[in-house]
Order: structure tokens, then sequence, then C-alpha cells
């Protein structure tokens, strides 16, 4: 399968791209930030960046589109789309999918996933929990929203080990929206066996009351 990701370089959608190489499909994306770490990660990887939402970039013809959410319909000054490869998706009718919804059918299924969600310190948490899971020989998947520096890389699949029924996949559980057309947190998608609420408080005011 050939994925096209619209804003790849979000931790997100950059951890995704990894665990979209790593299960051997072929990955390209576009962001209008193209930078470290997350640039040097995917380069690392083999996946082509591209600077910008060019329509033009609908000739790559992918399998499916998979769309982070830094994009919307939104307009500039003049009336031109702030996303024109968005508009012309839509435009030609072309498959898109959301990364959380990618992310659940394409790799959560079958698995044990333990989500790590709260206001404060998810990343650390989910760290810290892929390495002890690894520290006890249980080879875990996980997807960080960084690089830890004792992995070296924001996600991978992991494996079957230690007796487990599945393999494990830890995973930060954002409750920021999916996409723009998907308003539902992003841990929505997840479907946990094992949940992790380090704290709770009011945040995002932007998008819930």
């Amino acid at each position: 399968m050939h994925i096209h990701i619209l804003g790849i370089c979000g931790t997100f959608m950059g951890g995704l791209a990894a665990l979209a190489r790593e299960a051997g499909h072929r990955v390209t994306g576009c962001d209008s930030g193209v930078y470290p770490p997350m640039s040097d990660q995917l380069r690392a990887l083999g996946i082509e960046l591209i600077e910008g939402y060019g329509a033009e970039q609908l000739a790559l013809k992918p399998d499916m589109f998979v769309i982070g959410n830094v994009v919307s319909r939104a307009r500039l000054a003049d009336g031109t789309p702030k996303f024109p490869l968005m508009e012309a998706i839509l435009d030609a009718g072309a498959p898109y999918t959301s990364g959380p919804q990618w992310l659940a059918e394409q790799v959560l299924a079958g698995r044990h996933v333990l989500a790590v969600a709260g206001t404060h310190g998810k990343t650390t948490t989910t760290s810290m929990l892929a390495w002890v899971l690894e520290g006890a020989g249980l080879a875990p998947g996980f997807l960080v929203g960084g690089v830890p520096m004792n992995f070296g890389i924001s996600a991978r699949l992991g494996s079957l080990a230690g007796g487990q029924e599945r393999p494990l996949f830890v995973i930060e559980a954002d409750e920021y929206d999916t996409a723009f057309f998907d308003k539902r947190s992003k841990f929505v998608h997840y479907r946990p066996r094992t949940a992790v609420l380090n704290n709770l408080e009011f945040d995002h005011a932007d998008i819930f009351d």
C-alpha cells in the first residue's frame, strides 16, 4: 500500500509514518514545516518529504491519503485554500482517512493496547512504560509524541514476546481532535485494553466546552 500523509512532520503523524514504513508500506508525505527531529527520523527511514500542500501531489495517486489534524478547509485572505491538496482530494473523490483511524485499523487491531492519557506527562509516561516493558523482555510496540533517547525512534511495531497472547502496543493517547472531518478525540479510536490516566484538568478550550 502507498500512503501519502498530510502533516507528516507532526510528532503523531511522523510516528505513524515510521510504523507504516516498518510494516512494508510505501510512505510519502508533506508538511509546511519540514524540520528536525521528525524530518531527520523520516529521511533516515527513506520516506520522501514534500514541502507544502500543493494540489500537484494528487498525481502521486497513493492508495490512501492520511490526513493530519493540522489540515483544514480554511481559506486565506485572498480566498484561496490554505491546503490546496485537501481540496483537490475532495474534488477528485480520492480515498482519505484520518491518522488515528488508519492506525486503529492497520496497526492496533489484534494488539493489546496500553493507552497513556491525561493532561500532563503523557509523553514521559508513555516512554517510561515502553522502556519498562522492553526491559521485561516483552518487546512492545509504541508510538510516543517525541523521540525517546533510549529508543532513538518515536514509534515501532514491536513483536510477540514473553508468552503474551498478543503483541503489546503502548500509545500516547492524545485527547485533541482527530481531523477536521472527525472532531472526536484521537484516543476514541484506540480501544485500549489497559489505560493509564495520569491526571485530569480542563484543557484545549479551543475545542472543548
